[in-house]
């Protein structure tokens, strides 16, 4: 059965997923509205908190309409405060209804009567929930507006499995929401250290992912259908945020360029035509947009692939203008012609 879903799920994604109208580009665990100067000159326009308290909140909703960023924040504690009704004019990129309902057991018609309840309470802003899995989505992939799902392999499992579960959250979601298929769904991303977390295995293992690692999995998420993108998260468990860890900070800063310099093929595009004879084994997505044509081309096979059908296209990010014979193993092109 989860072959047939994954199957299912790979060929969603494969026939062109629409462009996002606006394409979130943020991180889990901003707390403080200090912190938010710092995530937009890096190159950020959203934000996750998991702050509940309304004064709080406000406090981050002011500094963010300054910084124009967007938020996703939990509404529970604010609809029946005194900040109700100023709250539903925040600089809001959706109410987070829950974190993984699957792994906290959360029947399907609780998450059901929260989405009723925040959208009886505020109609105009969008509700937003994420899963640990992407199979979830075929339980709870009718509920909300927008859907999430995080994933965080490295080093426990592959990088290819980031795609495969967002390929399956846009499965999912377009079965049990046919009225909205094309609902959009956002990939969030590892910025931490499984070494800092309880593990199944002893001894625990770890390892932060690296600049290649993070834009492979960045882009085979987009490839995928992903329609924006978090990293979990800015403050780490030891109270430190990423961007006072410059070797790290730049991962994250380098990736956000790479994605505003394409914003506006994810925003404007419509699905393109994959050049004919491109190996079939290729995560590929291509985009038109202004007249040109570009190609999102990720290796996830372990042998370098042919990329002589390609040849003739422009790479973008790349330090030579000209494209070797083939694609190495988890290797990432974006191409223009």
């Amino acid at each position: 059965m989860k072959k047939i879903i994954f199957c299912f799920a790979l060929a969603a994604a494969a026939c062109g997923p629409a462009a996002a109208e606006y394409f979130p580009l943020g991180f889990y665990g901003i707390s403080a509205p200090g912190e938010l100067a710092t995530l937009k000159a890096a190159g950020f326009n959203s934000f996750h908190t998991y702050t509940q308290d309304p004064a709080r909140l406000a406090a981050l909703a002011k500094e963010a309409k300054k910084q124009g960023l967007k938020m996703l924040a939990y509404p529970d504690r604010v609809i029946d405060s005194s900040y109700s009704k100023q709250a539903k004019r925040w600089p809001m990129l959706g109410w987070y209804l829950f974190d993984e309902p699957e792994v906290k057991r959360l029947p399907l018609a609780s998450l059901q009567a929260l989405d009723a309840r925040v959208k009886a309470w505020d109609k105009r802003q969008p509700t937003v929930f994420v899963m640990g899995e992407g199979v979830s989505s075929f339980i709870y992939g009718g509920v909300a507006d927008n859907l999430m799902v995080d994933w965080y392999p490295v080093p426990h499992l592959t990088l290819e499995s980031v795609g495969e579960q967002v390929a399956m959250a846009k499965a999912g979601a377009a079965i049990m929401d046919p009225v909205r298929q094309a609902k959009p769904v956002w990939a969030v991303l590892q910025a931490f250290d499984w070494i800092n977390y309880p593990q199944r295995r002893s001894p625990r293992v770890g390892g932060f992912p690296t600049f290649e690692q993070v834009r492979y999995m960045t882009w085979l998420s987009i490839a995928r259908g992903a329609t924006g993108i978090f990293y979990f998260q800015y403050t780490g468990s030891d109270n430190i945020p990423l961007s006072a860890r410059p070797e790290r900070w730049s991962t994250y800063q380098r990736i956000a360029a790479e994605l505003n310099s394409f914003r506006k093929v994810l925003e404007k595009g419509k699905p393109g035509v994959v050049p004919p004879g491109l190996d079939p084994a290729y995560a590929v997505r291509s985009i038109k947009q202004g007249g040109r044509t570009y190609l999102i081309l990720l290796n996830p096979t372990a042998a370098p692939l042919s990329l002589e059908p390609v040849k003739d296209w422009r790479p973008l990010y790349e330090l030579s203008r000209y494209l070797p014979d083939t694609l190495p193993p988890q290797k990432v092109l974006i191409l223009e012609r």
